[in-house]
């Protein structure tokens, strides 16, 4: 992992989106550690930095693949707890059907599994008090942004330009082009000076 400026993290060997560490006051937290497929070389990657036991909290923007594959075996690694909003939890159980006809056929390839213990962004207590949870669904109906310090982990609840401003995702992608636009608004509003997205290099405003 190389140490953005920022003073997070990034992973070097997270598969499919970027996944990234954030120091908290007592140990750390990992956001969206990417697909199963890169799960090994995450793990291997927090062990080399001599992480191991130290990552409190895995936090997940969504459910998709790309994002949540490997967050299953990094938290029982650490003896994390596992982050994710319940709407997107309970597509991941079954619970409840994804919104649109392409996530249905893209969720029929694979989902990521979760630990029996599972803790709902904006629900269960413990959270880490340095970061906030902002809701900004659209993309899924349980996604959220995570803020810390001056700096947005926005998962994909938008696109980032070089600039610092943001686009949509491609239609098929977007669960509800309302919520997104409406999410799209929340993001542009924080008073923050980093964006740190899903897809594409970290931007500063």
């Amino acid at each position: 992992m190389h140490e953005l400026p920022n003073e997070a993290f990034q992973l070097d060997n997270s598969r499919g989106a970027n996944g990234y560490v954030i120091p908290l006051d007592r140990g750390f937290a990992v956001v969206d550690p990417g697909m199963k497929s890169g799960a090994r070389a995450v793990v291997a990657e927090v062990a080399g930095a001599g992480l191991t036991g130290a990552v409190t909290d895995v936090l997940l923007t969504h459910y998709d693949v790309d994002h949540a594959g490997a967050a299953l075996a990094v938290a029982a690694e650490n003896g994390a707890k596992l982050w994710i909003g319940r709407a997107d939890a309970d597509i991941l159980a079954g619970r409840r059907s994804p919104g649109t006809f392409a996530r249905r056929v893209l969720s029929s390839m694979g989902r990521p599994k979760l630990p029996g213990i599972v803790h709902f962004l904006g629900e269960t207590e413990g959270f880490p008090e340095e970061i906030r949870a902002v809701p900004t669904p659209g993309h899924t109906p349980g996604h959220f942004a995570f803020v810390w310090r001056q700096t947005v982990f926005s998962g994909d609840a938008a696109m980032v330009r070089a600039d610092g401003t943001l686009r949509q995702f491609p239609a098929l992608l977007i669960t509800d082009k309302a919520q997104a636009l409406a999410s799209t608004a929340v993001l542009e509003d924080l008073d923050v000076q980093w964006i740190c997205p899903g897809h594409g290099r970290p931007v500063q405003r």
